[in-house]
């Protein structure tokens, strides 16, 4: 399915796919801006502030959130991720948490919480266009690394 698009049109693969990280480490936020974008996704990002709700629920459309799951200040992505199903017309779009937590304990509390899957950092630079691109074709993905 993805894997056979993305050995034939990698820069297909996530073409005029929306995409918005909620990240607060740059070099990740980079990787994965360059990773994304090489198969044709737009990526926008922030690091998590006051007006990321506001700015999420202004954009026209988003197919695909990725979350952090630890923020300083205590911050967990848990908590931004109730703030993100506040918002209606996101209701729907699918939140998958990108993140360096033990996922023996956060996969667990992902799908409880109703995430659309788990990745492991550091993410593959091959695989992570793939992933995304079956989360994004309604699939979810439980990646432990």
């Amino acid at each position: 399915m993805a894997r056979d698009r993305l050995e034939t049109e990698p820069a297909l693969l996530l073409k005029d796919r929306h995409i918005f990280v909620i990240e607060d480490n740059l070099e990740n936020r980079i990787i994965m801006r360059i990773v994304l974008n090489r198969c044709g996704a737009q990526v926008d990002f922030d690091r998590w502030g006051r007006e990321v709700p506001d700015h999420l629920g202004c954009m026209k459309l988003i197919h695909v959130i990725l979350l952090d799951l630890m923020f300083p200040n205590g911050i967990t992505g848990y908590t931004i991720f109730d703030q993100i199903r506040q918002i209606p017309r996101l209701a729907d779009v699918p939140v998958v948490a990108v993140s360096a937590a033990d996922p023996f304990t956060a996969i667990p509390q992902c799908q409880a919480k109703g995430f659309a899957g788990f990745i492991a950092k550091p993410i593959d630079d091959d695989l992570f266009p793939l992933q995304i691109a079956d989360i994004i074709a309604g699939h979810n993905v439980w990646y432990a690394g």
